[in-house]
């Protein structure tokens, strides 16, 4: 481009700035020169079409600290603490005698323990099935440092160092660091640009961008020069209200039962002991209803429960089968324990709720299906929650089959995406026959079990005076959100991270 060529106020601006930084992200030019976002935008554009810049397209990590990470960024990583407990002991103590005596949580330690061993800081020895630990020394610590730079806003200036993305890599896995990649333009000024600013700058009059109704009827249009229009050009993205992922997964789901001929019902959250687990046949003495499963409620204490004849019937169900052909458990059923509330563990308390009803406010055949929220005292890990989410249905008709089921429910995940479907002989307390739902994903390469299905027993039906065959299945709702919009861990299903949030794809 000639030397001569003028450029306009905002170009000059800019130019300037850049000629005093020698490369600068747009980001900084928007904050520096206290230009609108998308002038800058459209001036880099131009300048770059002039041959005075040149505009580049780069990735930046983004790393901030979880509330994990700031914590301990307090009171120092998970190792380090243990660490500073074993100087306290002289020579080798026994872990386990470790773990009750230094006052540190157990859980804390248990994660200490790997990276302790990693980083060389103490030695663990065997004698017998018993483990010893004595402290060693402490190495200085990258990963600390990490955290601390992070803290300050200097962690991009230590990014070329392989060993700090190694540490970043380590951090972001224990969910101590947060890790998003950002592309940002960095403008740069040619050989041209240079020359320009050496010789002095010649800015020109103002150009219009817009052509108004006045200019128009006036005719001042014919003295005013105009800015030439490009509609390739670049603009901010623009984050419109959406709902969230999993309610877009779920709504999707809906659509794809209501298309099969089902209807939605609904149950509370609290439910009945009677509902959750003595209504399908579930002992009440079976495991499930231990407190390391189930979550009871301590106030209040007894719940309202159906009709009496209902009650009765399943009570003679468990003491002796009844009129099922079954013999039942062969124990005393407690109606004080039947009235017990809890967290339901399954939407299933919410279908027999429905079942019960069957010849007075429905009659068979009988399509329903259920999405909701139920509660499990689980150990927290990337595949599960202790509250979580499941998607449950009923077939209720005299001629249906297991074949009949093992199509609804390979229909459904084909429609919902998945190609690879596996129905497997399982066992479960309220149906007979049994199937696990099992799919394959190819980025784990592993199949992952969503959940089970089966035709009710008679000793769950007959209570309630439904004589029809009964399909069922009750499946993981939060594994599939995680598996359909293709995140690595279960707990990322329910994130706050806006950028995630944003940059999900939209289901519908």
């Amino acid at each position: 481009m000639p030397a001569t060529t003028a450029v306009t106020a905002n170009q000059a601006k800019i130019l300037k700035f850049i000629q005093s930084e020698k490369e600068i992200s747009q980001p900084k030019l928007v904050e520096t020169t206290k230009l609108d976002q998308v002038v800058v935008a459209k001036t880099i554009l131009e300048l770059s079409e002039m041959g005075l810049l040149d505009s580049i397209e780069k990735t930046e990590q983004e790393i901030a600290l979880t509330k994990e990470g700031k914590s301990y960024l307090k009171v120092g990583l998970p190792e380090k603490q243990v660490f500073v407990e074993l100087q306290k002991v002289k020579g080798k103590i026994l872990l386990d005698d470790f773990k009750e005596k230094s006052g540190l949580d157990p859980l804390l330690v248990n994660i200490a323990i790997g990276w302790l061993r990693r980083k060389n800081w103490v030695e663990f020895s065997k004698e017998g099935k018993k483990t010893f630990v004595e402290s060693k020394k402490m190495t200085e610590d990258l990963d600390e440092q990490v955290l601390t730079s992070i803290k300050n806003n200097e962690i991009q200036k230590m990014l070329k160092d392989p060993k700090v993305q190694e540490s970043i890599k380590n951090l972001s896995k224990r969910k101590i660091l947060i890790v998003n990649e950002k592309r940002i333009r960095i403008a740069k000024l040619t050989s041209e640009g240079q020359k320009i600013l050496k010789k002095g700058l010649k800015i020109q009059d103002k150009l219009e961008t817009t052509l108004t109704p006045k200019m128009i009827i006036t005719g001042s249009w014919r003295k005013k020069k105009f800015k030439a229009y490009d509609p390739t050009e670049d603009v901010p993205v623009t984050y419109f209200g959406r709902r969230h992922p999993i309610i877009e997964v779920v709504n999707e789901m809906r659509e794809i039962f209501f298309e099969m001929g089902f209807h939605e019902i609904r149950g509370p959250i609290v439910e009945s002991e009677f509902w959750n687990f003595d209504a399908l046949f579930q002992p009440q003495d079976h495991p499930a209803r231990e407190m390391h499963d189930t979550f009871k409620l301590a106030q209040p204490n007894k719940a309202d429960l159906p009709p009496k004849e209902i009650v009765d019937n399943v009570a003679k169900t468990h003491q002796n089968g009844w009129k099922t052909k079954s013999k039942g458990w062969g124990y005393k059923w407690s109606l004080a324990e039947a009235e017990r509330l809890v967290l339901r563990t399954h939407t299933t308390a919410t279908t027999v709720r429905h079942l019960s009803k069957a010849y007075k406010e429905w009659t068979p055949p009988e399509k329903v299906f259920s999405i909701d929220r139920v509660y499990r005292n689980e150990a927290i890990d990337f595949k599960h929650l202790a509250e979580f989410m499941q998607f449950e249905g009923i077939i209720v008709d005299k001629n249906v089959t297991l074949r009949n089921l093992m199509g609804t429910i390979k229909t459904f995940y084909g429609k919902m995406g998945f190609k690879k479907i596996r129905l497997t002989p399982s066992f479960y307390p309220y149906t007979e026959p049994s199937m696990s739902t099992l799919i394959y994903v190819d980025k784990f390469k592993t199949w992952f079990e969503m959940g089970g299905s089966g035709i009710f027993r008679p000793e769950v039906t007959l209570p309630f005076g439904v004589k029809e065959k009964v399909l069922a299945w009750g499946q993981g709702l939060d594994r599939l959100v995680m598996l359909k919009l293709d995140l690595d861990d279960i707990r990322e299903v329910y994130s706050t991270n806006i950028d995630r949030l944003r940059n999900t794809p939209i289901i519908f």
